[in-house]
């Protein structure tokens, strides 16, 4: 009888054992995942502000609509203007 609580109790304790392992991968695999996914949306929002000023330079109006994650918006960007100084006569 003592056999086999000796077996049932490191079954137990090898069960603990993966149990803990396995939440620590899963652990480790969401954190690496969300520093991802900010590293990206890092990544996009410079490239966006690239954009959007490259845009803005722009003589005219430029109308931005945009739709993601986070909502909805319309950007609406003027460029620089024209002054009479800068009119060629």
């Amino acid at each position: 009888m003592e056999h086999i609580s000796e077996e049932l109790f490191s079954a137990a304790v090898a069960v603990a054992g993966g149990l803990g392992v396995s939440g620590l991968v899963r652990a480790w695999i969401r954190h690496r995942t969300r520093l991802q996914l900010e590293r990206e949306r890092s990544v996009r929002t410079a490239a966006r502000a690239a954009g959007l000023a490259r845009l803005a330079r722009r003589q005219g109006t430029v109308r931005i609509d945009e739709q993601d994650q986070d909502g909805h918006r319309v950007v609406e960007l003027r460029g620089p203007s024209r002054t009479a100084a800068e009119d060629p006569a």
